[in-house]
């Protein structure tokens, strides 16, 4: 995806927010203000896409001091491009990206995916709410994603349990095998979204 890079002097981009990136190895990061952005990157180009909650993309460009800043808005981000993007980082770095939702059919759905999962994902304690583990009709609420794995690690009947994220998703767990040779046990737990009491997804 070719883009113009922008002069920071056509503008400061606005103030506040947290980001979403896509790096130039194709994964996707969360950050939570421009300044935890900014102290992430080390150079030009290195960030490919730079998204807020609104949709807008930005590079980073260099100021006048030769300082990493956030460049102007270049305008919405791609939805074609993005959502291939964010499928192969899922694909690819299976050990970072471990929630599955539902493919989203719109820019907006897929923006507020984006944020919510890499924040659930990335921030060990999101301020979002609970989670909850059901199994068996038992349910307990827990704290984060690593708690929800920790007691799943203890779980031999995965086909069981369900979880309920903070946003209200539902998911099953199913283990990912890291390599065909490892045992089940050694894999990943990975969560894909299930119908909310049995509908079909949207």
């Amino acid at each position: 995806m070719s883009r113009l890079q922008p002069d920071p002097s056509d503008g400061p981009p606005p103030a506040g927010g947290d980001y979403v990136t896509v790096d130039d190895t194709g994964d996707f990061g969360y950050h939570r203000s421009e300044q935890e952005l900014l102290a992430a990157f080390e150079y030009v180009g290195e960030a490919r896409s730079i998204i807020d909650r609104r949709g807008n993309d930005y590079l980073l460009v260099m100021d006048p001091n030769r300082r990493l800043v956030l460049g102007p808005a270049l305008g919405p981000v791609e939805f074609h491009w993005l959502g291939q993007a964010w499928q192969a980082a899922q694909n690819v770095h299976v050990e970072r990206h471990r929630i599955r939702r539902f493919h989203p059919g719109t820019r907006e759905q897929l923006l507020r995916d984006l944020f919510e999962t890499l924040v659930l994902e990335r921030v060990p304690d999101p301020g979002a709410g609970s989670w909850s583990l059901d199994v068996g009709g038992v349910t307990t609420r827990l704290q984060s994603l690593q708690e929800v794995d920790h007691r799943l690690s203890r779980q031999s009947r995965l086909e069981q349990a369900r979880v309920r994220d903070p946003f209200g998703r539902t998911y099953r767990p199913v283990l990912h095998r890291r390599h065909w040779y490892m045992p089940a046990a050694a894999g990943l737990m990975v969560y894909v979204e299930t119908p909310p009491h049995g509908d079909a997804p949207g």
